[in-house]
C-alpha cells in the first residue's frame, strides 16, 4: 500500500517516465523519442495515469506506468549489460531527457509529503529510471539534483537487497567528478569507496577494480578498525581447495560468502595506485586470535610475476612475511604448482607445498596451505604463520594449522569510523 498523498506523485512520475522512455509518443508530445531498452520493459498502459504534467513540460497524453520490480520479471543485475550507450550525436536528446527528469524531480519536491511509497516496486522503478538516464548521459549531464535524489533514496532501501546494488551504482556515478565518464565505471572500485559513499554494513558488494575487466563480487568488512576493508582471502572450513593453477590464482576462485581468493589481477589493480594496508587475522583451534598489519602493501603486475611488497609491520602475530634472510616473503614472486618463481633451486615450492604463494626458499608463512584441523604430521603444507606457532613440535614432530584466516586490504590513508 502507498501512503496517503503519494498516488498522485507516483502518477506524476509515471507520466514523466512515459515522456522519457516511450519511443512512440503521442502527437500531443513534442519531446524527442528516447532509445529502447533503458530499463525493463514497461507494463501495458495503465488507466488514470496520463492526466498530470511536469513543471515546465507539455503534458503527454499517453498512459505509461512505471516498470515494476517483481520476484520474476525484473532483477537488479550486478553488471547492467542492457544499458545501451547513446551515440555522441544524440547528446541533445540526452540533455533534454535529463532536463525532463529534473523537472519531474522538482515537481515531486514541491508537492511535499511522503514522496515515495512503501512498495518496493515504485522504489525499483525510480532507481531504474535514474540508472537509465545516468548511464546514457555524457559528461555534462552530471547533476547535483541526481546525487541528492540518490541520497534520499538510501533510507528507503534499508532491508531491500534487490535495490542495494543499483543504489550503490547510482551513488558511485553521482559521487565521481564530471571528468569521469559515467560508463567508464559502473561500480565502486573497492570497499573503501563503498564506505565513503555512506554504506557501512558488512556484506558482499559488487566492485570494479579494473575498468577493462568485468566487475566482481567482494566481501567488505566495514567494522574492523574503522572499516573499508576489501577481503582478498578467507579460510574457514576447508571447503575450497587452494592447490590451484597460475591462471586460477590470477582470476580468483571460491565464493566471497565463504572460502575464496579474490585474484592476483584484481590485487594488482587495487594496489597499483596509492599506498595500501594489508591486515591478516588469524584464529587457532583454542579460540585465540591475533593479527598482523602491513602499512606498505602492494602486488606487482603479472609481467613482474605478482611480486609482493609487505613492509612496516605492526600487530601481535609476528612478522612472518619477513622472518629471516632465507625466509623473507617481501619482494618475492608468486608461485603455483605450475609456475615456479621461487628461490628454491632444488624444486618448486608451490608444487611441494600444494599452494599458490609468495614463496622464498621456501616459507615462514603460507596462508593458502592445506586446511588441516589443528595438528598434523608430515610436510609443512598446512595454513601456517611461523612467528606464532613454531614450524615443528620438538617432542611430537607435529605441525600446526590454523582454524581461520582472513586477509584484507584498504588504502593506507583511509579514515573510517573509530
Amino acid at each position: 500500500m502507498f501512503p496517503l498523498g503519494s498516488l498522485g506523485m507516483l502518477a506524476l512520475l509515471s507520466l514523466c517516465a512515459g515522456a522519457l522512455l516511450s519511443r512512440q509518443a503521442s502527437s500531443a508530445c513534442t519531446q524527442p523519442p528516447c532509445g529502447d531498452n533503458l530499463v525493463a520493459a514497461p507494463l501495458p498502459p495503465a488507466t488514470g495515469m496520463g492526466t498530470g504534467t511536469c513543471v515546465g513540460q507539455q503534458a503527454c497524453r499517453k498512459g505509461v506506468s512505471l516498470p515494476v520490480i517483481s520476484d520474476a520479471p525484473w532483477k537488479v543485475e550486478h553488471r547492467p549489460a542492457d544499458f545501451t550507450q547513446v551515440p555522441p550525436q544524440e547528446g541533445g536528446v540526452i540533455k533534454e531527457r535529463l532536463v525532463q527528469l529534473q523537472r519531474c524531480m522538482l515537481s515531486l519536491q514541491e508537492t511535499g509529503g511522503a514522496w515515495i511509497g512503501q512498495d518496493s516496486n515504485s522504489l525499483g522503478a525510480i532507481l531504474a529510471l535514474m540508472a537509465a538516464v545516468l548511464t546514457e548521459c555524457d559528461l555534462h549531464c552530471h547533476s547535483q539534483a541526481l546525487g541528492a535524489m540518490a541520497k534520499r533514496l538510501e533510507g528507503a532501501t534499508v532491508g531491500r537487497e534487490r535495490e542495494k546494488d543499483l543504489l550503490l551504482f547510482l551513488k558511485s556515478i553521482t559521487h565521481h567528478p564530471p571528468t569521469v565518464a559515467p560508463l567508464e565505471r559502473l561500480h565502486p572500485q573497492d570497499c573503501a569507496e563503498i564506505y565513503r559513499l555512506g554504506i557501512k554494513e558488512n556484506g558482499i558488494y559488487t566492485i570494479q577494480p579494473d575498468l577493462h575487466r568485468p566487475a566482481l563480487e567482494a566481501k567488505c568488512d566495514m567494522a574492523t578498525t574503522g572499516g573499508g576493508w576489501t577481503v582478498i582471502q578467507n579460510r574457514q572450513d576447508g571447503s575450497v581447495d587452494f592447490n590451484r593453477t597460475w591462471r586460477e590464482y590470477r582470476e580468483g576462485f571460491g565464493n566471497p560468502q565463504g572460502e575464496h581468493w579474490l585474484g592476483n589481477a584484481p590485487l594488482h589493480t587495487l594496489t597499483s595506485t596509492g599506498q595500501h594496508q594489508l591486515r591478516i587475522e588469524l584464529e587457532d583451534w583454542h579460540q585465540q586470535r591475533r593479527h598482523a598489519t602491513y602499512n606498505n602493501f602492494k602486488v606487482a603486475a603479472e609481467a613482474q610475476r605478482y611480486r609482493l611488497t609487505s613492509r612496516e609491520y605492526s600487530g601481535d602475530a609476528g612478522n612472518a612475511l619477513s622472518y629471516s634472510k632465507r625466509y623473507n616473503h617481501d619482494g618475492r614472486f608468486f608461485s603455483t604448482t605450475d609456475r615456479d618463481h621461487d628461490r628454491y633451486a632444488a624444486g618448486n615450492c608451490g608444487h611441494y607445498y600444494g599452494a599458490g604463494w609468495w614463496f622464498d626458499a621456501c616459507l615462514a608463512a603460507n596462508l593458502n596451505g592445506h586446511y588441516y584441523r589443528g595438528r598434523y604430521s608430515g610436510v609443512t603444507n598446512g595454513i601456517y604463520w611461523g612467528t606464532w606457532y613454531i614450524l615443528t613440535d620438538g617432542r611430537t614432530g607435529e605441525r600446526y594449522s590454523f582454524k581461520r584466516v582472513e586477509m584484507k586490504i584498504r588504502p593506507r590513508n583511509f579514515a573510517g569510523s573509530s
